[in-house]
């Protein structure tokens, strides 16, 4: 069965053992109508049976999980009609079926579930009383059946919105994973035919550069060409490393090592900008299946993105930890079975509507500096060993974390 088949069976599970219980614990209900204690259980066992053996294509659809649902507050109320207990603790057993309509994700449900429950529950009062029901604690329960409704249905609005957003989220990034992948097939060989021509004319403009009859502005030209040749150069290379992410050495590495060299690499330039380091955790063995040079590579340039937010200086914090379980609404693919590495500064910070573009491929906020391919390598690189990675920002000015997921070796 699927998570959400799975779960439509266990809520249902639990609500045929809540009805059954109740009615046992009437011994002289079972003595007298153990007929009725039969049906009972035949129809829930029924609904057991189809939620296990449905196809997943009906499960989905609106009127029948509608229906379902109906069929759970009916046979709610016919057993608090039998045990001619309507003023029972059974009654809560209605407000469990309208929470489990939150797991349709459809409003209505919750409504319509409501008011068939409103009708039921009136009906076995008043056929209980004899007439109208004068106990006030009745009328109390009404309203609270619709309070409760209500709050189910914006839980089920809220889960919605947040399962869309988390889709919509996962789809880009997907479409932007299979552009990097097309980008990384043709980058190699576009490289290599553009770098040689650009070796000549950084060599041309070098040669011309040293001749002592050239006017000062010229001079000057020529460095910028040299400057500008070298800054194309370093985008060529960046496309080759691109390419070389789909061939990968996988073998068994401890992820405390990658993180090292990366820290190791870029340490000169963290204290040359007064950059205060903060390590957590990568002192324990974190084993991990893959390419350890491209986690390496892939953590530089997660680390040199929070360099450069924090030109003045500031504080980076790097922590290594095992991820926690992802909530059963989420598209995440996080779970116990992944580490997660925390890259924290409290630099520049990032705009809430570039928190997913940064990771296109040339997307860049540099000013003047910046391929904008760092990140979307590095993305591409946790994408290749099953992993991903995760930016938020409280704004600019308030820093900015990025979480990489990577999964744990097999056992």
């Amino acid at each position: 069965m699927t998570n959400r088949r799975s779960t439509y069976f266990i809520f249902q599970a639990l609500l045929t053992i809540v009805l059954l219980l109740f009615f046992l614990y009437r011994r002289e209900l079972v003595m007298q109508w153990p007929v009725r204690l039969i049906t009972l259980s035949v129809v829930m066992g029924a609904l057991l049976i189809f939620l296990a053996t449905a196809p997943q294509a009906w499960l989905q659809r609106p009127l029948v999980q509608g229906t379902w649902f109906l069929c759970d507050v009916l046979l709610s109320s016919i057993t608090l009609y039998w045990a001619q207990q309507p003023g029972s603790d059974l009654y809560v057993t209605y407000f469990l079926v309208i929470l489990g309509t939150a797991l349709t994700e459809n409003i209505v449900h919750s409504f319509l579930v409501a008011l068939v429950a409103t009708l039921l529950y009136g009906y076995s009062a008043a056929s209980s009383a004899q007439g109208i029901p004068k106990d006030p604690e009745f009328w109390l329960r009404l309203p609270y059946l619709w309070i409760f409704a209500s709050f189910t249905a914006m839980l089920t609005r809220d889960t919605r919105e947040k399962r869309q957003a988390q889709e919509d989220t996962y789809k880009e990034r997907l479409f932007h994973m299979e552009r990097l992948a097309a980008l990384g097939q043709i980058s190699a060989e576009v490289a290599h035919r553009i770098k040689a021509p650009l070796t000549t004319i950084r060599v041309n403009a070098e040669v011309l550069a040293r001749r002592h009859d050239l006017p000062p502005e010229m001079q000057g030209e020529l460095e910028q060409i040299q400057q500008e040749v070298d800054h194309c150069k370093s985008i060529l290379q960046k496309l080759l490393d691109l390419g070389r992410i789909e061939e990968m050495d996988r073998q068994e590495m401890n992820l405390g090592d990658s993180i090292r060299s990366a820290l190791d690499t870029l340490q000169p330039q963290l204290t040359r900008r007064r950059i205060e380091l903060r390590t957590e955790g990568l002192e324990k063995t974190a084993r991990a299946t893959g390419d350890s040079i491209l986690i390496a590579e892939a953590m530089v340039a997660v680390l040199q993105n929070a360099a450069d937010a924090m030109p003045e200086g500031g504080t980076l914090r790097v922590v290594l930890r095992e991820a926690g379980k992802a909530p059963w609404w989420s598209f995440r693919r996080t779970s116990e079975n992944f580490y997660e590495i925390v890259v924290e500064d409290n630099g520049a910070g990032i705009e809430p509507a570039h928190l997913e573009t940064i990771f296109r491929p040339f997307f860049t906020t540099k000013t003047g500096q910046g391929s904008g391919l760092g990140l979307s390598a590095a993305l591409r690189i946790l994408d290749k060993h099953g992993g991903t990675i995760n930016a938020s920002s409280g704004g600019p000015g308030r820093g900015a974390c990025f979480t990489l997921f990577i999964p744990k070796a097999k056992t």
